[in-house]
């Protein structure tokens, strides 16, 4: 099994079973070692270079007014963690909401976050950020209504009744070999020389292999086979389940979508490890960094 990625190996009891008993959960928000895992604007609660959490005891004013109610995560070996949703505070009032803390964008932290915690932050903010979106019914228009500890929006429309359910979308991610050298693209729009491997969104009725081989001719105009399975990793910005990929390609010619690369060039592993190297790689807390630094470790590429 692959080491665990970033944003994975929450160290946290889900405790699904439970979500349903309401009195249980009650209960759980109501002891003495639940804490809230606050959410503004997006952005997560932090002190120093860890997550910071509020006293689900020291915190019941926060909850008038609050968008939603709070969202049960688990509980972990110091007791329950629940999501709340403040982006009903004033800037000046998230500011001050906790001593020697601050909100901030997960994205520009999180590789300074131990796994566990930058796994946690992300869950909270995943939850949050679904929940804000399904604060109305997708099928009548009707507003709906927490139920399950917050993991199930339900439809107050009595005729129609729809249960709404916390989504991921899938996307694959690949990194695509040929001759002993591995294709990376810059997309339009990404900061200074990212170079990164390709990615898409699964679409409807196909396989996730299916996926990286239809991507990857659409966005280079190569086609590729032997498509095999790497990793996968949650990827909350803002929910995606990123699933990788490793895959062969037999011509090296490239014809870019114009439309979404700049880019895309063929790198040997030893351009890749060259400290002159001249594009900037992956952040290291993302499966595509994990691609990446898997394929150039090999000694070399995977047979035709």
């Amino acid at each position: 099994m692959t080491d665990l990625l970033h944003y994975s190996g929450q160290a946290i009891e889900r405790a699904g079973e439970k979500r349903r008993d309401d009195g249980w959960i009650s209960g759980q928000l109501g002891s003495a070692a639940a804490r809230i895992v606050p959410i503004w604007q997006g952005k997560s609660l932090l002190a120093g270079d860890g997550a910071a959490y509020l006293a689900a005891s020291e915190a019941w004013h926060l909850l008038e007014g609050a968008p939603s109610e709070p969202i049960f995560l688990g509980i972990d070996e110091l007791g329950p963690l629940f999501a709340l949703d403040l982006s009903h505070l004033s800037e000046v009032s998230a500011a001050n909401l906790l001593s020697n803390a601050d909100f901030q964008e997960l994205y520009g932290v999180a590789t300074q976050l131990v796994r566990r915690e930058a796994s946690l932050l992300s869950h909270a903010a995943w939850m949050v950020h679904w929940t804000r979106r399904h604060r109305f019914c997708g099928a009548c228009g009707q507003p709906t209504t927490s139920r399950e500890a917050g993991h199930v929006r339900a439809c107050t429309n009595e005729n129609c009744g729809v249960l709404h359910f916390p989504r991921t979308d899938p996307a694959v991610i690949m990194v695509v070999e040929h001759e002993d050298r591995c294709l990376l693209a810059h997309q339009k729009g990404w900061p200074g020389r990212l170079h990164s491997c390709l990615a898409g969104f699964v679409e409807p009725g196909e396989s996730a292999e299916e996926a990286v081989v239809r991507e990857v001719k659409e966005e280079s105009g190569v086609v590729v086979r032997d498509v095999q399975f790497f990793a996968t990793q949650p990827w909350p910005y803002p929910c995606s389940l990123m699933l990788g990929f490793y895959a062969m390609a037999d011509d090296g010619a490239l014809t870019l979508d114009d439309i979404e690369l700049e880019e895309a060039r063929w790198f040997s592993r030893d351009e890749l490890r060259s400290p002159d190297l001249d594009i900037e790689l992956p952040r290291h807390d993302s499966i595509a960094r994990r691609l990446i630094d898997e394929w150039i470790d090999r000694s070399q590429s995977r047979s035709r």
